[in-house]
């Protein structure tokens, strides 16, 4: 889900939860799955759809937050 796109539907309450997860390819990296309330789930990615994917947690916070959401789960 591209980060406008999300952001758009974060103001009309569209997102049930966001998981930060470790990235698959690269373990040292963390990444996003937003979950709708239809219960679908969406990479978040940035505007040219390339998955964001850091290596500081604290990075993605005030992205999470740009959805519309509190609070995540983290999964090690």
């Amino acid at each position: 889900m591209k980060l406008d796109n999300a952001i758009a539907l974060g103001k009309t309450g569209a997102w049930k939860e966001a998981q930060v997860r470790i990235r698959p390819g690269n373990q040292a990296q963390w990444f996003v799955m937003l979950r709708d309330n239809h219960s679908k789930s969406f990479v978040f990615a940035d505007n040219d759809d390339k998955p964001i994917a850091t290596e500081d947690l604290n990075t993605l916070v005030p992205l999470i937050k740009s959805l519309g959401l509190s609070d995540f789960t983290i999964f090690l």
